[in-house]
């Protein structure tokens, strides 16, 4: 008992039987029977039958029992004892014997006693297991260790070789090679796995496997065993894909469904034999599947899509698979029947390849077990589902041409679009995509079966597709457009606010959103290229008003010579030297500075340029912050003409101021060098061409007594119209008067000199 490790209660009270477990090396899975200490017409009556019985026959005065010689019975005798065995089994009797006569201490130590000796007997068993039993089956027997002649237990059993085999292993051992003829006999179609498959983990192992055809866990390597050994793997396509059509198993049981009438159903009863007490799976048939691989093959048939499970409260088919993922492998097996899913609703999912823009014949070989077109409808549901997802952003951020909100004024527009319920475009598009998502659960021929929309649930989504699709094209077209409105948007800035091309642009813009907010116009194949032409013409119209406008605000290259020259002119040094004489009237060379300044050069704009920016990129001219003006040239011109006036005219102020008497009696002050300077000029009536610092002091110290008023023009204004209000000639003579009072108070009115700004 103890070599054997029966450590739990026997069977049957009052009889040394145990329940016990071996494993069928070939198969790899474990049988149940009986390990009974004694002979067979020695066992209770009320032990069930089981696969195996393996008997240990009394050393000592064994009971007579015929053997039958049953392919199921395996019996061991201990036949070689020696004098140490005799001896050590001696005295643990004696000392069990006296233990039970004895009381007090000498009772605890003659327990003592029969503990070792029995120790040393179990020790005694272990080290002579091969050599001490003979091992009967079948009516031959033989020494332990002539069975095991030619045989591998570890390989056979899978122990490594660091691993020690115990008494206990090397009986199971034997019996499982001896038995395995017997049990290939009872259960010819019995699986083969590749790991060791017991009674404590086949719940569980069945349970993972249940979540792998679901799709909700890993697979590992004792899954892909049981996978694999109930030929539920695809043949062609690898260890990763489920199809029981390659089943034997599952054949057996789509057999026994399809014998069933139409609305009949497969009672568990007629799948699932009781042998003795202990279920099996079609037994007669040489199967003898226990009921957790019973519940994995239906599970695959169920993903396939070839059968409804039903257990009390519930149905699964292909659609629940993962609900059936999470039931407990030991509520699964009492299931209550499996019957026929659902026909294929053709017609509805003809409608949806349609809706999605499939070729509806690929539902026929849909039907026929086919996978790809299958594989073609999910991803076209993940790509309208993405387009969807974006259409509901771009409704949420609107559609803009030329910052007007062309979606929202559609849907103003057309309040009943979407449907007689009121629904917003927002709305219909989230009722679509979620219709979309809902489908892609149909991830397998067998969810596809159980397809639980009807034609009139796909095609109510056409709405939805064709507000996907109005969408799609706006936001194409103004994608399309926006760098050419961009471009006008730019240009209509720059331009002056009542230029015709301005009010031409406002015009076309006016009328091209109305030509988009018309269904009819925006749907033509012809409009997207009539809009592009037409703003493509207000382009080419821009580019060429604003190379003319700009030809005229710049200085070409010749007249960007000229003004070159002009600011190097001896005329121009000639004014800026006479005006720190104080008596100048320096704000017309300030204006004129300023004017020649103001004068841009530029010539190396193209059309080319301006077709990529509405504005030069080398000067960035703006018409519209210039204003019109007279050409550049023209002023040029005009400003060489005018520097001649202006040495003229200060040349003459220069001497009338010189030939004053008052200035004149100044010139005797001089020193004479001094004062030839001032006579050479007043003589000649023209400024030396080479005006010397000399000149200019001489010139400021004479005309030092002078005093200069300014006189602005505003101001002047101001003081004789006042209010603006009508005045007679007296009045404005006598108000001049004032004012050039008011200006010269506290001067001598000789050496005033008023100057008009």
């Amino acid at each position: 008992k103890q070599v054997m490790e029966c450590t739990d209660q026997p069977y049957v009270t009052g009889y040394k039987i145990w329940q016990h477990e071996i494993q069928w090396p070939e198969r790899k899975a474990a049988r149940q029977g009986y390990l009974f200490f004694g002979s067979p017409n020695e066992r209770s009556t009320a032990v069930p039958p089981r696969d195996f019985y393996i008997y240990f026959i009394q050393p000592f005065d064994p009971p007579h029992f015929e053997d039958e010689k049953k392919p199921d019975e395996v019996f061991f005798k201990l036949k070689k004892k020696d004098e140490e065995f005799d001896q050590k089994l001696s005295l643990y009797a004696a000392a069990v014997e006296l233990a039970s006569t004895s009381s007090g201490q000498a009772k605890n130590v003659y327990k003592s006693k029969a503990d070792g000796f029995l120790a040393e007997l179990v020790s005694w068993l272990k080290k002579h297991i091969i050599d001490a039993f003979d091992v009967t089956y079948r009516g031959q027997t033989k020494a332990m260790y002539e069975w095991l002649k030619g045989k591998s237990m570890r390989s056979l059993f899978g122990i490594g070789a660091n691993e020690r085999m115990n008494f206990r292993d090397l009986v199971n051992s034997i019996v499982g090679v001896l038995l395995s003829p017997y049990f290939d006999e009872q259960a010819p179609q019995y699986p083969c796995f590749s790991v060791f498959i017991t009674s404590q983990n086949r719940e569980q192992v069945a349970q993972d496997a249940l979540r792998f055809i679901a799709g909700q866990g890993k697979s590992n390597n004792v899954v892909k065993a049981v996978i694999d050994a109930l030929e539920l793997f695809d043949s062609e396509r690898g260890d990763e894909h489920i199809n029981p059509s390659c089943s034997r198993y599952a054949q057996h049981i789509m057999k026994v469904l399809k014998s069933k009438g139409s609305g009949q159903v497969v009672n568990r009863s007629e799948l699932i034999e009781d042998v003795n007490g202990v279920e099996y799976f079609a037994p007669k048939e040489g199967f003898r599947l226990e009921p957790e691989w019973l519940v994995v093959v239906l599970a695959a048939l169920v993903y396939s899509g070839d059968l409804v499970l039903a257990v009390p409260g519930k149905k699964f088919d292909a659609s629940e698979l993962s609900t059936l993922a999470a039931e407990k492998v030991s509520d699964l097996i009492n299931f209550k029947h499996i019957e026929r899913p659902k026909e294929w609703n053709v017609p509805a999912i003809k409608a949806l390849f349609e809706l999605l823009g499939l070729t509806s014949g690929m539902v026929q070989l849909i039907t026929q077990g086919k996978e790809e077109p299958l594989q073609g409808l999910q991803i076209a549901i993940r790509k309208y589902v993405e387009r969807f997802v974006q259409a509901q952003n771009v409704v949420n951020n609107g559609i803009f041409f030329w910052k007007h909100d062309i979606l929202s004024d559609i849907q103003k527009m057309q309040p009943d679009k979407y449907g007689p319920e009121g629904k917003t475009l927002q709305s219909m598009l989230k009722e679509t995509k979620d219709f979309l998502e809902s489908l892609q659960v149909y991830s397998t021929i067998g969810k596809l079966k159980n397809f639980r929309y009807d034609v009139e649930d796909v095609n109510k989504h056409k709405r939805g597709f064709d507000a996907l699709e109005e969408i799609e094209s706006l936001k194409r077209l103004m994608n399309e457009l926006s760098d050419i409105t961009s471009y006008i948007s730019q240009a209509e800035m720059a331009m002056p606010e009542d230029s015709d091309w301005v009010k031409e642009v406002e015009r076309k813009r006016k009328d091209l959103i109305e030509q988009i907010l018309d269904p009819a116009k925006r749907r033509s194949a012809s409009f997207h290229k009539d809009v592009i032409q037409q703003l493509g013409h207000l382009k080419k119209e821009y580019i060429r008003i604003y190379i003319d406008m700009h030809t005229r605000a710049r200085l070409g290259k010749n007249d960007d010579e000229r003004k070159k020259r002009l600011l190097r002119d001896s005329r121009l040094k000639m004014l800026r030297d006479l005006a720190t004489i104080e008596i100048m009237p320096v704000s017309q060379l300030r204006e004129f500075e300023d004017k020649l300044a103001s004068l841009k050069s530029c010539f190396e704009l193209t059309e080319q340029k301006l077709n990529n920016t509405p504005i030069c990129p080398d000067c960035n001219f703006k018409p519209g912050d210039e204003g019109k003006g007279a050409p550049a040239s023209n002023v040029l011109g005009e400003l060489e003409d005018r520097l001649d006036d202006m040495v003229k005219q200060w040349t003459e102020n220069l001497l009338d101021n010189l030939e004053d008497p008052t200035i004149r009696s100044n010139l005797e002050l001089l020193k004479p060098e001094e004062k030839s300077l001032i006579e050479d000029f007043l003589k000649n009536r023209e400024l030396p061409e080479d005006l010397s610092s000399e000149f200019i002091n001489v010139v400021k110290e004479v005309l030092s007594g002078l005093v200069k008023v300014t006189i602005k023009t505003e101001d002047l204004r101001f003081a004789l119209l006042d209010e603006g209000s009508p005045v007679t000639p007296d009045e404005m003579r006598r108000r001049f008067n004032e004012y050039i009072e008011k200006l010269t108070k506290g001067h001598e009115l000789e050496k005033i000199r008023i100057i008009l700004e």
